[in-house]
């Protein structure tokens, strides 16, 4: 498994999941329940995760999808 994207809110991964689910590509969210805390506040820990052979593809989408936002 890779990762491509390292969110703070759930809501957030969980919208680039369903954008990878929607083109076919499987995705898995790490760490879902559970949150990092450090000194300087709070520190981005869920992971969105593909397997490697869809690790490219999932990249093109949530970049294009980014590009879209903008």
């Amino acid at each position: 498994m890779k990762t491509v994207g390292v969110y703070f809110h759930l809501h957030e991964s969980y919208l680039d999941k369903a954008a990878l689910d929607l083109e076919g590509i499987e995705s898995f969210v790490a760490n879902e329940n559970t949150f990092t805390i450090h000194a300087d506040g709070y520190k981005p820990n869920l992971k969105l995760q593909v397997s490697d052979s869809d690790f490219e593809e999932a990249l093109k989408i949530l970049q294009e999808l980014r590009e879209e936002e903008e």
